[in-house]
């Protein structure tokens, strides 16, 4: 049996779901619905709270999602070949058959995934905020927006294989002109952190 099931495609890029990925997404739901709903937003039902936690849970994935599906659309651009992208117990990872053809060309696929999480996790903390929503859906907006918004901080760090080493080791790979060089670099950055 494989450890990841195929979801379907979406702008013919293959999205699968790995088993892990079931185990956080229950523990997302039962965090939310046990302890920063009930907090933020005393007086629903038990089952109110699992609804929300389960909305809130699956816009969460979406996100990932959604982040994924920056780099592997822009790495299309760049003419790199897509696997498919697959979601798992520490998120996502778009994986992709080609290696990047410039260090210009892997620092746009890098960038793309965090500039998705930001420009979501500004909507939804604009829509907590601003929206006029009940605040049981408020709340829900306010902790994706802020998740994303960690997600985004915690991706840039520039440690291989999180985002920010890659666009590490696009600079640095600009720089000298040698990715296997750069490679080194940004590993060992990684290995610190």
């Amino acid at each position: 049996m494989s450890p990841t099931f195929q979801l379907g495609r979406i702008a013919g890029i293959r999205i699968g779901v790995n088993w892990s990925w079931l185990i956080v997404f229950a523990l997302i739901v039962w965090s939310l619905a046990v302890a920063v709903f009930p907090s933020q937003n005393p007086g629903f039902s038990d089952g109110e709270y699992v609804a929300l936690a389960v909305v809130a849970a699956l816009l969460f994935f979406v996100s990932l999602l959604l982040h994924e599906l920056g780099h592997a659309l822009q790495a299309r651009r760049e003419g790199v070949e897509i696997e498919g992208i697959n979601l798992w117990l520490f998120g996502g990872v778009a994986q992709f058959k080609s290696s990047f053809p410039s260090a210009g060309a892997e620092f746009r696929i890098a960038i793309a995934g965090p500039l998705v999480s930001l420009a979501l996790g500004v909507f939804f903390v604009l829509v907590a905020v601003f929206g006029g929503l009940p605040n049981a859906i408020d709340g829900v907006a306010a902790w994706l927006g802020f998740t994303n918004l960690i997600l985004l901080a915690f991706n840039l760090l520039p440690a291989l294989p999180l985002d920010g080493g890659r666009v590490l080791r696009s600079a640095l790979w600009h720089l000298r002109g040698d990715l296997q060089w750069a490679t080194r670099v940004a590993s060992g950055v990684g290995r610190a952190f």
